[in-house]
């Protein structure tokens, strides 16, 4: 098999093109065909070697596929040999190449959505949608009539976040964006108000009268975290659901937060899967469901051939997409 592969921790000029012995499936595993991948800025990190250095070489990154099924597994059930599939390779990666070895229970047969969903845009939503759609449900527990705040509103995650909270029942949804360039791109993911991040405090504060908002979702961390705490209304809750900006961590006073009436919560998708794959896979069904029936969309900014994967990851680096890029692997 083909696959674009990490040869060690550095620039993009670690990524290159190899040749792999072929895939069979574990038990309760699925071998497939990989038709698209999605590219994320995790993507990016790993291969900067933010995530550590404890990973072997050479490495496939890759956490999300679409393809079709093309071995089955000792153990797994209701999957058939070329069955549309769409799976998260969180945990074992992989995604870059022509085969991915992939969990049957973090995998959705796209046949059983109801309605049909194209295996580009599968491939660009099942993590981010999935996280979006858990984020909101199960850590936030988001009522309507909620007032939210989306940090990053034109990135992966965030075109997912405002589309799902609007579903949701929430009464106002605000987004911020790192440039003015992105304001006009972001426009078409249904926010209620978009602002240039820096200036995002006195802009909520505004719109809500003071009052705050119930929610802020934060993919990027670093001041942008510690300042939201300046629009969280009383019972209000600050979700982390990543550190694309890469800063250092931020420390928080417990008693500032029980003062205040305000809660901080984390989520992550992967570690999340480790111990409840069942769930995660059931609630991606569930979000690529919406997806499928139309009551959301998916922002595709680019597929790009597996060669060019450099590329994609210079563009996110550059801070120059909206929603999600994929690689075409076949």
């Amino acid at each position: 098999m083909k696959a674009m592969v990490i040869d060690g921790f550095g620039g993009v000029e670690h990524l290159r093109l190899m040749e792999l012995p072929d895939l069979r499936p574990a038990p309760g595993n699925l071998t497939i065909d990989v038709a698209y991948a999605g590219v994320g800025f995790a993507d990016v990190m790993l291969r900067r070697g933010e995530f550590g250095s404890s990973f072997s070489m050479p490495l496939v990154p890759g956490l999300e596929v679409s393809g079709y099924v093309r071995a089955i597994g000792k153990g797994v059930e209701g999957f058939y040999i070329g069955q549309p599939v769409a799976s998260m390779t969180l945990l074992n990666l992989g995604g870059y190449a022509t085969m991915a070895n992939v969990r049957a229970s973090l995998t959705v047969p796209l046949d059983t959505l109801g309605s049909d969903l194209d295996l580009a845009a599968a491939a660009a939503s099942i993590v981010n949608l999935t996280t979006a759609y858990m984020a909101i449900k199960d850590v936030n527990r988001m009522q309507a009539g909620s007032n939210v705040l989306v940090h990053a509103a034109a990135g992966g995650l965030g075109s997912f976040l405002g589309q799902v909270a609007k579903r949701m029942g929430a009464k106002h949804v605000m987004g911020t964006v790192g440039s003015t360039e992105k304001l006009k791109l972001a426009e078409s993911l249904g926010y209620d108000e978009l602002f240039i991040r820096d200036e995002f405090v006195e802009r909520v504060l505004h719109a809500t009268g003071g009052a705050g908002v119930h929610a802020v979702f934060d993919p990027v961390g670093g001041e942008t975290r510690s300042r939201s705490l300046h629009v969280l209304s009383q019972l209000g809750q600050l979700v982390v659901v990543g550190n694309a900006g890469g800063e250092p961590d931020v420390l928080q006073s417990t008693n500032s937060l029980w003062l205040n009436n305000q809660a901080i919560a984390g989520f992550s998708l992967g570690g999340y899967s480790e111990i409840a794959p069942d769930r995660v896979g059931a609630a991606a069904k569930e979000a690529l469901g919406i997806l499928a029936r139309g009551e959301i969309h998916s922002e595709v900014s680019g597929v790009y051939p597996l060669k060019k994967a450099a590329e994609t990851h210079l563009l996110l680096e550059k801070k120059n997409t909206i929603g999600k890029i994929v690689l075409k692997i076949q």
